[in-house]
């Protein structure tokens, strides 16, 4: 087998380096001339991505994924090349291992990954994936007659890999192009730089791997899927009737929250009763020193830890009455803005939203049917693991009484398709899984969130033909909104053209295509690039798998969570699932023990 030699060149570029520029040519308005040929011809502009990415660094073969859309074959790789893929996670990882003489699949999970609650979304993807692959090759899958296949694969809101490969802190990360082909079944990182050999599938949830399901069983497009395709339809209104506003609901809920740069929820305590503390110390020292300011870094460092040391000493209730007595919802806004940076997506979009109703409100003519830009606020929120209704919850009860309406009422996807304009704010795994096919269907136009994550589904829709991309961190938003009011016709011809996209893929024939591109083709090319061991050891000792993966991996080492005949889903034997003894610290005791 040759060795593939490029990733003795790359170097592992930063998050910045790779997204920036690209980020910065896809998130442009374009020239109205442009726009016009998008309109009669339906095709995205030319943007110069291969460009971008190779200015980064220089002899970058094709990703996995780059590969099997350009109908290429994969990279070969051995049952060591897939043990080896296990090095950039710690998270939520397993070996998909097809063993002839059982014939039968099996989930093997490593003592040396981390097991959280979210890694059971792992359970459902080794099903399914059994099933998906018995299904679709069985003359590949026929007992003592085949050969064992060996997958890595993956499941979570986005991959569970070591944060030292996302940083770039750990070189050993810049060899991911040896590693085998990964099927991840979730988000995955947009940009082919960031863990090239990982390839997206799709999300383990009832619109997309479970609708895969279904058409592998039936021939026939899921219910879940069959309802959004119609959703235009059954709301029937016209775009000049659709009311002019930016609108979303959905759960406050974490954002890619182990990547960095790691953003937060505004603390009511912290962000607004200290800040409002420190402004009021910060004005009165202005004021005495004649609002002179500080001459160098060493002054302003002990200004403000004298800053904060008087603030924190004011602690009780009482001052926090007098503060909140005080406080308008116009100051509210003006201090949650100072931290905007550090807020994550979906309270930069609740703030966006207050300050937008702030400054309608103030203008001179405005009457109480004059109407913000934008109306993004929380339905949901979790508690004690489970969502609730955020409406009249504790939690945001602070926000709310000093009129900073955080939280909304719940919108049937009816009621949300009388709005012009949908955003389809990123959650956990950077995306929103179901929320951007709903909202691209519906008659509105979609403002979709360009996070550092992306889903399959993602690869069939076109910036500037189907959706207008908003930014990570929303600065863009009321611009692009702004232009969208603007220029109504081009804004409607998008929003139509997004609409015929979901009717497409939710057809027979569209779905039939969709099939193939996203479950047939990933899966033949990962099964054509293996090497069994009875090729790679064939002029040496002969080795069966199982004593293959001892040698590499050692005794006691992996584990088998499923067993699976892959004849359907619930073929599945349920086999040793971690517990708190794999949990983070006992993990970080074992690798210390033994080695990474």
């Amino acid at each position: 087998m040759e060795e593939d030699h490029f990733h003795d060149r790359i170097s592992t570029p930063t998050m910045a380096e790779i997204y920036g520029k690209l980020d910065d040519e896809i998130l442009a308005i374009p020239e109205d001339s442009m726009l016009s040929s998008i309109s009669e011809n339906g095709k995205a502009p030319e943007l110069s991505a291969t460009k971008t990415a190779t200015t980064i660094t220089v002899n970058i073969p094709s990703s996995h994924a780059q590969l099997i859309d350009a109908n290429q074959p994969l990279p070969l790789y051995t049952i060591s090349d897939a043990v080896s893929s296990s090095k950039m996670y710690e998270r939520c990882f397993a070996l998909l291992v097809y063993d002839p003489d059982d014939d039968a699949f099996y989930g093997l999970h490593s003592k040396r990954h981390y097991w959280v609650s979210g890694c059971q979304k792992l359970l459902g993807s080794i099903k399914n994936l059994a099933f998906l692959l018995r299904k679709n090759f069985p003359e590949r899958f026929q007992g003592n007659e085949s050969e064992e296949l060996v997958i890595p694969i993956s499941s979570g809101d986005y991959p569970g890999v070591r944060i030292s490969c996302i940083d770039g802190s750990d070189d050993g990360c810049s060899h991911q192009y040896k590693y085998a082909p990964l099927l991840h079944f979730g988000s995955v990182f947009r940009h082919p730089l960031m863990f090239p050999s990982i390839i997206a599938m799709p999300m383990p949830s009832s619109h997309h791997l479970l609708c895969f399901k279904t058409w592998t069983t039936f021939n026939t497009v899921c219910e879940q899927l069959r309802a959004v395709g119609e959703i235009g339809n059954e709301i029937g209104l016209e775009w000049e009737n659709l009311i002019p506003q930016v609108v979303w609901r959905g759960t406050d809920f974490s954002f890619l929250a182990r990547v960095p740069p790691i953003l937060i929820k505004p603390q009511f305590q912290e962000r607004l009763i200290n800040w409002s503390q420190q402004k009021t110390i910060e004005d009165k020292m202005t004021k005495k020193t004649g609002g002179q300011p500080a001459s160098d870094a060493a002054t302003k460092k002990r200004r403000l830890d004298y800053v904060r040391e008087l603030a924190a000493k004011v602690k009780t209730t009482h001052v926090h009455k007098q503060i909140l007595a005080k406080f308008t919802k116009a100051a509210a806004v003006e201090s949650l803005m100072e931290q905007y940076a550090h807020l994550l997506p979906r309270w930069k979009a609740a703030l966006l939203t207050a300050d937008a109703e702030v400054k309608a409100s103030s203008q001179p003519t405005a009457t109480d049917d004059t109407l913000p830009w934008a109306d993004m606020r929380f339905s949901n929120y979790i508690h004690s693991g489970h969502k609730a209704d955020a409406r009249g919850a504790k939690d945001y009860r602070e926000w709310e009484n000093i009129g900073l309406d955080v939280t909304g009422d719940h919108k049937s996807l009816e009621a949300l398709g009388r709005y012009k304009y949908h955003i389809d704010l990123g959650g956990g795994g950077g995306t929103t899984w179901s929320g951007t096919i709903e909202k691209l269907a519906m008659p509105g136009l979609l403002f979709h969130h360009f996070t550092p994550t992306k889903d399959y589904v993602h690869d069939w829709m076109t910036p500037w033909v189907h959706y207008v991309p908003v930014s990570s961190d929303l600065l863009d938003l009321k611009r692009k909104f702004d232009w969208a009011e603007s220029h109504p016709v081009q804004a409607k011809k998008i929003a139509d053209e997004g609409t015929k996209l979901m009717r497409f893929l939710t057809s027979p024939e569209g779905y039939a295509q969709m099939y193939q591109k996203n479950i047939v083709e990933p899966l033949r090319r990962v099964i054509e690039a293996y090497q069994p061991v009875s090729i790679i050891y064939r002029q040496t000792h002969w080795r069966t798998w199982r004593e293959v993966l001892q040698e590499i991996e050692g005794d006691d080492v992996l584990f088998s969570l499923m067993k699976c005949s892959g004849i359907s889903v619930r073929s599945c034997e349920i086999g040793e699932i971690p517990d708190k003894k794999y949990t983070k610290g006992a993990s970080r005791q074992y690798m210390a023990g033994h080695g990474k």
